[in-house]
């Protein structure tokens, strides 16, 4: 594990860059990015019990910051292909990583890809209870009218996991029935 305090993580896995890669993103060499700012965010957003609650979702506490190296170093699966327009109206390609346990995590980053800042930039990190699917993710996205989901690319760190999280009727077509948002209002 890297140093915690440091904002640079471990390089992306070599499975996320091939998944970013049918997305359209060349993310090699890049890393993951954890600020200050980050940590901030979550916890102003999602950290509150009742309003999380209210939403379907866990309060995000700072133990949980404290081991979003296990959510980087072990994801269920991975997203790629997803677009959000941010408060400035400026088209962000996203990056979701997925940990499925007894309450599973949900991490948003942004693909940083700058001259000398390339990185996946951690943005925010939604804990829900249960299991999350392909179904149920897709649906958190398309919830939002920032998220464009039309190029959603996934791929899973094993065929273990693949199988106990893919919707039966998704699994004859690859997802390609998937109801993708088509555009960003």
């Amino acid at each position: 594990m890297e140093n915690s305090d440091s904002e640079f993580r471990k390089p992306v896995q070599e499975w996320i860059v091939e998944l970013a890669k049918e997305a359209g993103l060349d993310i090699s060499g890049f890393k993951h990015k954890v600020t200050q700012e980050f940590k901030k965010h979550t916890l102003s957003h999602h950290g509150d019990e009742k309003t999380e609650s209210s939403r379907g979702q866990i309060a995000v506490t700072e133990t949980d910051l404290l081991n979003i190296d296990t959510i980087l170093e072990n994801p269920t699966f991975a997203v790629a292909g997803v677009k959000r327009k941010n408060k400035y109206g400026k088209i962000e390609n996203r990056i979701i990583l997925v940990k499925n346990t007894e309450n599973s995590t949900i991490l948003f980053e942004e693909v940083l890809s700058g001259k000398k800042n390339k990185a996946l930039n951690a943005k925010t990190l939604l804990i829900k209870k249960g299991t999350i699917t392909e179904e149920s993710l897709l649906h958190i996205l398309e919830s939002n009218a920032r998220n464009d989901v039309s190029n959603f690319k996934i791929k899973y760190a094993d065929a273990v996991a693949a199988n106990s999280t893919i919707h039966s009727a998704q699994t004859a077509d690859g997802g390609s029935n998937l109801r993708p948002r088509s555009s960003i209002n």
